[in-house]
């Protein structure tokens, strides 16, 4: 009789035992899932806070290092002369002139730089920098250049109008125009180059940068432009 109460005493200290073994297993599990759930939020909020310090760091653009540097600087006219050129309209050439790059240059250390003004592009009423709405002060018109500005800002002027994709036959036929100004016979004769200088300006500001009169001597083009003919 006792052995048989013993024995089942044992039996269910045993069981108990074993019971409580699994109880705490199980805890300890659902404590380690616990542990590993917060480490993966904590990992994840790192990760998260990371990516934005990354994001705010100032970062340098690619290149690639097979370009070349050009041998020559082109230098930079005003903006109001890179918007009138965009736009397809004449400006004087001394705006693209050393002298006209520098006066610029000179403006863009001002205030107008940082001053807005309300202007019309296409019907729509748009913001734009007032240096690139006004004209500068110092302005010469084409005949008044020194005939080295003229054809220095030329060279300028047909980088420019490329940049501001005029079409490329405009391009060519302005290229020819100046090519026939620079080497015409009228530049070795008498106030040769004042003659020159006139001619383009009034050429250019009509918009017609033609040159048949400059190497064509018919009867048909002396008349209109008597000065050029040799």
């Amino acid at each position: 009789m006792w052995t048989a109460e013993h024995d089942q005493r044992v039996t269910a200290w045993n069981e108990r035992q074993h019971m409580e073994a699994l109880l705490a297993e199980e805890a300890e599990e659902v404590c380690v899932a616990q542990e590993q759930a917060a480490q993966h939020l904590i990992d994840n909020e790192a990760e998260r806070e990371h990516a934005e310090l990354e994001k705010k760091k100032p970062k340098m653009n690619n290149f690639n290092d097979e370009t070349e540097v050009g041998n020559v600087i082109i230098p930079r006219p005003s903006q109001y002369a890179i918007l009138k050129l965009k736009n397809f309209e004449f400006v004087e050439l001394w705006y693209l002139s050393p002298e006209g790059c520098r006066d610029a240059a000179k403006s863009s250390s001002s205030t107008m730089e940082d001053t807005f003004s309300i202007a019309k592009v296409d019907d729509v009423l748009t913001m734009r920098p007032v240096a690139a709405l006004k004209q500068s002060c110092n302005i010469v018109n084409n005949f008044n250049l020194p005939i080295s500005d003229f054809f220095h800002a030329k060279n300028s002027f047909l980088v420019y109008i490329e940049h501001a994709n005029w079409p490329k036959r405009h391009i060519n036929a302005l290229a020819e125009f100046f090519w026939h100004l620079k080497n015409h016979p009228i530049c070795y004769r008498q106030h040769g180059d004042t003659v020159m200088l006139l001619y383009a300006h009034c050429y250019r500001e009509l918009g017609l940068p033609t040159h048949a009169a400059l190497h064509h001597n018919s009867p048909g083009h002396a008349h209109t432009d008597p000065g050029v003919c040799p």
